[in-house]
């Protein structure tokens, strides 16, 4: 008998008794939100594909090093306009993505799946042309640096 008791002892306890505490089945503690509910982060509900994404544009860190590496007000002005064009048009293509998002998992519930391949192929090449765009940001804000902005920029951004 008292080997039967330690046996069941020594068992993980079962869904069943966990739910009574509080916990529900297959869902970690790391994916719920405050109400107990799970959130974001497994990549459905958000467009960057589960990843909490904050506000990142291109040539931040240049404008936050404005005096150090001697920005005039004409070069911060065209740095703050190539953000604005591109933040609008991120904008505009990550809409694009949740709704194809939707249309996708609408046909994967149809059983549509030539369709969701369709969706998935447009969703990638709306993401590959973000990634592009961010480049060529990046590329008109340096083409407003001269070259010694360049290099302190260089200099002050190296970690030892």
């Amino acid at each position: 008998m008292a080997v039967l008791l330690g046996s069941l002892l020594a068992q993980p306890m079962r869904y069943p008794a966990k739910r009574e505490l509080g916990e529900e089945r297959g869902v970690h503690s790391q994916f719920k939100n405050n109400h107990g509910r799970m959130g974001m982060g497994m990549g459905m509900h958000n467009p960057n594909g589960g990843k909490k994404m904050h506000k990142m544009l291109p040539g931040r860190m240049v404008l936050a090093m404005a005096d150090e590496i001697d920005l005039s007000q004409a070069q911060i002005d065209k740095i703050k306009d190539i953000q604005t064009d591109f933040g609008k048009m991120n904008k505009s293509k990550t809409a694009e993505i949740e709704n194809l998002l939707i249309d996708k998992r609408a046909a994967m519930r149809d059983h549509n799946f030539k369709e969701a391949r369709k969706v998935t192929t447009d969703i990638y090449e709306i993401r590959q042309d973000l990634a592009v765009a961010k480049i060529t940001a990046m590329e008109n804000i340096y083409k407003e640096l001269s070259t010694e902005q360049i290099e302190k920029l260089k200099n002050e951004c190296l970690m030892d």
